[in-house]
């Protein structure tokens, strides 16, 4: 399955082009598929923007009132709830979907993927918004994978789901809400304030959720790395495990330290998950680089009773594409080869081998992204079936699958 980036670039392995930290104030162009009630809320940035005033969903609390359940939702029925506050980059207003299951004590939030704005290349096609409008559209396709209770093979097909869509171009890991384009436009990434204001009523309303998984694609695979602390902490006894699929935590020399230092410094990662960090995330002068590996081994040891799972193909057609804007000292684009992707994948297993939570799921090819796609029921790595490996991981069984 190959992503809109991967038809905008063609076939052409290289080129050069200027990457500056910003991005195009446009929100035209095809998507590109790629990521606190409880406490820890300090390096949450309140914006106090206006809500959305759909309607759908939540009536019987006003929208912009962050600490009441959700309410006035439709079991088995995904309805669109407004939050006050919670914006895209474009600074449009936007929420989440929630699909309740009666007597379900436990719940996915699934987090959705659609690549990065971090030039002017990429934010043409990054969605930029994402309202009842877009909702609607959604509401009206399939979805396979995870989000279908008709699935048997589907481990969470009778949980409660909370779907948070994506807008804000910073793999909803961010706390800038006055980043600029090249031309001037503001660009707001608020990725991570956004789940904050989020979390504060998800957890009230699954308040006896016994177990929460955290999961997304891509952006949003990338997302739950970001995130993972975050609602854990929201969530408080309630263990909260983390499955990311095609969001690979890679470190230099697989990633260039240029492409995350970028991402750090225009999304204001400082003012979000790095912090939590510490020093597990310094490097050898005691400045923070190469945080990705850093950060998952991070989550590993410090919840050595909650698991996490990877996974990814072993030449990730997006992703190999993605990661190419490290070349040069990130003045360039090369797609990373098949050994190099290759490689940063073992190096992730390498890294994380001390950390016996933590499970890998490798299957040979270029496809991005299996989760939410009809190829759920049927990928696998080696003889292992993935659909296998993800109610093993949900049902406490932890491993490695694929080369």
């Amino acid at each position: 399955m190959k992503s809109s980036l991967i038809l905008a670039l063609g076939t052409a392995a290289a080129f050069t082009l200027t990457v500056s930290a910003g991005c195009s104030s446009s929100s035209s162009g095809n998507p590109v598929t790629q990521g606190d009630a409880g406490g820890n809320d300090g390096n949450v940035q309140e914006d106090t923007g206006g809500g959305d005033t759909s309607t759908g969903g939540d009536t019987g609390a006003d929208a912009g009132d962050l600490t009441t359940p959700i309410t006035g939702l439709t079991d088995k029925t995904w309805t669109w709830v407004p939050f006050a506050g919670a914006i895209c980059r474009d600074g449009s207003p936007t929420g989440i979907a929630v699909n309740t299951n009666p007597g379900a004590t436990k719940v996915m939030l699934f987090l959705e993927g659609g690549g990065a704005c971090f030039n002017d290349f990429t934010c043409v096609r990054n969605p930029a918004t994402f309202g009842s409008a877009e909702f609607d559209k959604w509401k009206a396709a399939s979805h396979p994978g995870l989000m279908d209770r008709a699935d048997a093979a589907n481990p969470v097909k009778d949980w409660n789901m909370v779907y948070v869509p994506y807008c804000t171009g910073d793999v909803h890991a961010g706390n800038n809400p006055n980043g600029q384009s090249n031309d001037g436009a503001r660009q707001q990434f608020v990725g991570y304030t956004n789940m904050a204001r989020y979390l504060k009523r998800i957890v009230p309303t699954f308040a006896s959720s016994t177990q929460v998984l955290l999961t997304g694609v891509s952006a949003g695979g990338f997302g739950t790395l970001a995130n993972y602390e975050q609602v854990q902490k929201a969530f408080g006894a309630a263990p909260v495990d983390m499955l990311d699929d095609s969001g690979p935590p890679f470190e230099d020399p697989f990633l260039g330290a240029c492409l995350p230092d970028q991402f750090r410094s225009l999304w204001n990662l400082d003012g979000t998950f790095i912090p939590l960090c510490g020093a597990d995330c310094a490097g050898a002068d005691g400045g923070i680089s190469n945080y990705l590996t850093k950060y998952m081994k991070h989550v590993t040891t410090t919840y050595p009773n909650r698991k996490f799972g990877f996974m990814d193909s072993l030449n990730d057609g997006t992703i190999s594409y993605f990661f190419g804007f490290d070349s040069n000292g990130c003045t360039g684009l090369t797609q990373k080869t098949e050994a190099e992707f290759t490689g940063g994948l073992n190096d992730v297993r390498t890294q994380l081998a001390s950390s016996a939570n933590f499970g890998t799921f490798y299957f040979t090819g270029t496809d991005h992204t299996t989760l939410s796609s009809p190829t759920y029921d049927t990928r696998t790595a080696g003889t292992t079936k993935l659909s296998d490996w993800v109610t093993a991981f949900v049902g406490g069984t932890v491993s490695h699958a694929g080369p």
